[in-house]
C-alpha cells in the first residue's frame, strides 16, 4: 500500500535524525511473503512511494466514448421492483397533497376545499384532484425527469416526505404501458402522454406536451388527472379484485388519516374513504391520568411522542358514540403509529421494529389498551427516517434510534399499569377516566405540556405520569379473575335488559354482569 506524502516525510525525518545512518530491516525467516521485502531506510524515496499522479504526456484523447447511461428497461424494472401496487397508488395521492401545499404558498392548507378521486378497474386506473395542477415550466424541466434535480427547490419550505422525484413515474410504470397526464395550472392546460412506444425505445427522448383541442378534454378547475391503460396482467387482476380494493381503502384511511380528518375528500371507486382515528385518552384535570409525552428537536427533526390508553375507535367500527374507557377496544390502533410530516408511515405496529420484545415484553393482548404515537416533522424530507416507498422506516438513522429509547420508556409505564390492573374488572378503573377525552398527538401534547409536572430541560419537554403520580392504582388486592364472554341474539339481550333494568338499551356487558351476579347469589344461598 502506498504511503501518503505526509507519512513519508515523517518517516524520512525520523530516520534522518537517528544516530544510525544505515540500518537494514529484514523480515523473519518464517515470512516468505515477498511484499515484506527488506527495506533500506537510507534508500527511502518519498517520491517513489507517493500515490502516482497522472502524466498528461502518456495519454491522448480519442473520438471514442464509453456509454454510461442506464437502459430504459433496466431503469423502469428496478424503479418499480421495490414498491407494492398499493403503495404506488398512495404515492400518487401524496403528490396531490404536495400540490395543495404548493397552492397554499406557505399558508395553512384548507384541505376541506380539495378532493382526490381514484378509480381502479380491470382495464384502467385513474386519479383526479383539484390540488393546483403542474406549472408548465415544472413539467418541462422537472416533473417528468427520472429523479430530482439539485436545483429543484420547489418544496424547500414545505413539510412533505417526497425527496427523490420518482413517485409519479414509478407509480405509472408499475401499473401499465400507456398513460396520460392531463393538468391545469391557473388557466394553462396541457397534457403529457407516456406511451408504450416511448417505454420500449432505447433512447431517452423528451416527452411531448400537447394542447387540448376539445372542450371535453378541459378540466373544470386547476388540478391533475392521470389515466393509465394497457395494464400489466397482474395489475389488472388485482384491480378487479374486491379484496385489493379494500386493502387500498384501508391503506389510504391509515396513511392519510390526518388529512382526511382535516377535511380532505378522498373517494375510491365512488365511495368516500373514512379515516382511522389514532388517539390517546387525556384528562384536562391535573390530578387525573394523562399519557406519557416527550418532544425534542433531534438532528433538525422535531420529534413528538405520546404513549397512553387508546379509545378503541378504528376503521370498521359501528355507530356507537361511546369512545370512553369502558368501550371494548380494537387492537387495530394498539401498538405504535409512526407519522412523518402528518403521513402515517406505520399504524399499530406490535413488533420489534418499534421496540416490543427489545428490553420490554413482546406484545400481548393484555396490551391492546396501549397506543403509542410518534411523529417526525421537518421541512427537509431527507432528514426524516422514512424510505422511498414512504411506508417503511429507516431504522438505522440516528433520529430514529434516539427516539426509540424514549418510546420504550413510555411503554414501560403503561405495561406496568396494565400489570397492576389485569386481575381487576375494567369497571373499577372507569371512574378514574371519566374526564378523559380522546385526542390526537398534537392536541395531547398541547394539553399535557401545560401541566405543572411537565419537565422542561433545554429544548425538550417530558411528562411522566408515573412520576407525577396521576395513574390510578387498585384499592385492594383482589383474587385473580376470569373473563366470561358469550353472545346472544340482540333482541334477547334487549328483553333481558328490559327485565333487569326497565331499559332495553343497557350495555350488553352490564346485562351479562348482572345475570352472573344473580346466579352467583343463588349459588351461595345453595351452600
Amino acid at each position: 500500500m502506498a504511503l501518503s506524502n505526509a507519512k513519508a516525510r515523517g518517516a524520512a525525518y525520523a530516520i534522518a535524525s537517528s544516530p544510525v545512518t544505515e540500518t537494514t530491516f529484514t523480515r523473519g525467516c518464517h515470512d516468505s511473503n515477498p511484499s515484506y521485502a527488506d527495506v533500506r531506510d537510507d534508500l527511502l524515496d518519498t517520491n517513489e512511494i507517493a500515490a502516482p499522479t497522472e502524466n498528461p504526456s502518456m495519454t491522448k484523447a480519442s473520438s471514442d466514448q464509453a456509454q454510461a447511461s442506464p437502459t430504459k428497461q433496466f431503469f423502469v424494472s428496478m424503479l418499480t421492483r421495490d414498491i407494492s401496487l398499493a403503495d404506488a397508488i398512495l404515492d400518487l395521492l401524496d403528490n396531490c397533497l404536495d400540490g395543495a401545499m404548493r397552492l397554499a404558498n406557505g399558508n395553512d392548507v384548507d384541505y376541506a376545499k380539495h378532493f382526490v378521486n381514484i378509480e381502479i378497474a380491470e382495464d384502467h386506473f385513474s386519479i383526479a384532484d383539484n390540488c393546483g395542477g403542474i406549472p408548465r415550466d415544472v413539467a418541462k424541466n422537472y416533473a417528468f425527469k427520472m429523479g430530482r434535480e439539485p436545483d429543484d427547490d420547489r418544496d424547500s419550505d414545505a413539510e412533505t416526505i417526497g425527496m427523490y422525484g420518482v413517485g409519479m413515474k414509478r407509480a405509472i410504470f408499475k401499473m401499465g404501458r400507456n398513460a396520460l397526464v392531463r393538468t391545469r395550472h391557473g388557466d394553462d392546460m396541457f397534457e403529457v402522454p407516456i406511451t408504450s412506444q416511448w417505454l420500449e425505445a432505447k433512447n431517452w427522448d423528451p416527452l411531448p406536451i400537447n394542447e387540448p383541442t376539445e372542450a371535453k378534454e378541459r378540466l373544470d378547475e386547476p388540478g391533475t388527472t392521470i389515466y393509465v391503460t394497457d395494464l400489466y396482467e397482474g395489475v389488472s387482476r388485482h384491480f378487479a379484485n374486491e379484496a385489493f380494493e379494500n386493502e387500498v381503502r384501508t391503506a389510504i384511511a391509515e396513511h392519510f388519516t390526518m388529512f382526511i380528518q382535516w377535511g380532505l375528500k378522498v373517494e375510491l371507486n365512488g365511495k368516500p374513504v373514512e379515516s382511522v382515528l389514532v388517539e390517546v385518552l387525556v384528562s384536562t384535570d391535573e390530578k387525573r391520568p394523562a399519557p406519557y409525552i416527550y418532544q425534542k428537536m433531534i438532528d433538525g427533526v422535531l420529534v413528538s411522542i405520546s404513549v397512553g390508553l387508546n379509545t378503541g375507535k378504528s376503521l370498521g367500527d359501528d355507530d356507537e358514540e361511546d369512545v370512553g374507557f369502558e368501550r371494548d377496544r380494537s387492537s387495530a390502533t394498539a401498538g405504535w403509529t409512526v407519522l412523518c410530516n402528518d403521513r402515517a408511515v406505520i399504524v399499530g405496529d406490535k413488533g420489534r421494529l418499534t421496540g416490543w420484545g427489545d428490553g420490554i415484553p413482546l406484545y400481548h393482548p393484555q396490551f391492546a389498551v396501549i397506543t403509542g404515537i410518534i411523529e417526525f416533522r421537518s421541512k427537509h424530507a431527507d432528514q426524516l427516517p422514512v424510505t422511498t416507498t414512504k411506508r417503511a422506516l429507516d431504522t438505522s438513522s440516528n433520529v430514529w434510534l434516539e427516539s426509540l429509547v424514549k418510546m420504550k420508556e413510555g411503554m414501560r409505564i403503561w405495561i406496568s399499569y396494565t400489570n397492576q390492573w389485569k386481575n381487576h374488572p375494567r369497571a373499577d378503573q372507569s371512574r378514574h377516566w371519566e374526564s378523559a377525552k380522546p385526542m390526537p398527538l398534537s392536541r395531547a401534547i398541547e394539553v399535557v405540556a401545560a401541566r405543572s409536572a411537565t419537565r422542561r430541560v433545554a429544548d425538550a419537554i417530558e411528562f411522566n405520569p408515573q412520576k407525577a403520580k396521576v395513574l390510578p392504582e387498585p384499592e385492594d388486592k383482589k383474587p385473580s379473575s376470569r373473563k366470561i364472554v358469550f353472545s346472544r341474539p340482540a333482541e334477547e339481550v334487549r328483553l333481558v335488559s328490559k327485565l333487569l333494568f326497565d331499559d332495553p338499551d343497557e350495555k350488553p356487558g352490564i346485562v351479562g354482569d348482572k345475570c352472573f351476579e344473580m346466579q352467583l347469589t343463588k349459588a351461595k344461598q345453595g351452600d
